[in-house]
């Protein structure tokens, strides 16, 4: 049964805010994989290096499946590790992608330690949440949104376009590319 629409993509582009907004507006049922890794004791621990939780991936997929097996509900499954989800729900999977110059700038306002706010802009420049959706979800169910130079009513518009199928294809923003030809990628590289 695909009643799930997943909103992925590195923490600080948008994506909570977006999932929140279509919960609200269009009736999906929200689950925020943070939250809910929270509230079921699928936190196996904290990885003192990355400065992270390490999540119990089995018991939070099982978790998942209990609670999407929901008869009629649609869901909005949001968060930056939502290959967890199981492909059996998910209809549609959306990246959201920011530049990410655009990014450092948030994570760091947002108070991120230097060795974060590099993890995730890799991230970012290597398409890792992208490519995660991709092998767990298939490219015919993963589309990409670039949140760049989006206000909060595009960005909103185009993730609704993604969802219905009109969005970019896997592979469209190639960070990589851009900030090489721009001659900006050696910024990123630490």
């Amino acid at each position: 049964m695909k009643n799930s629409i997943v909103i992925t993509g590195t923490p600080g582009v948008g994506k909570t805010t977006v999932a929140r907004e279509l919960a609200k507006t269009e009736g999906y049922r929200l689950i925020e994989l943070n939250t809910i890794a929270k509230e079921v004791g699928a936190l196996a621990g904290q990885d003192p290096d990355r400065g992270a939780s390490i999540i119990d991936e089995t018991k939070l997929k099982r978790e998942l499946a209990r609670v999407l097996k929901s008869e009629g509900a649609k869901f909005i499954v949001e968060g930056h590790y939502g290959e967890i989800v199981p492909p059996r729900f998910v209809e549609r999977a959306v990246v959201i992608r920011l530049d990410p110059r655009i990014l450092r700038m948030r994570l760091i306002e947002r108070g991120y330690a230097q060795s974060k706010v590099d993890e995730n802009v890799q991230a970012e420049i290597l398409d890792s949440c992208l490519v995660n959706a991709v092998e767990v979800f298939g490219e015919g169910i993963v589309l990409e949104v670039d949140a760049t130079g989006l206000d909060f009513p595009q960005l909103l518009m185009s993730v609704r376009e993604a969802i219905s199928g009109r969005g970019l294809p896997p592979g469209s923003v190639n960070w990589l590319t851009r900030l090489q030809k721009e001659g900006v990628l050696h910024e990123f590289l630490r």
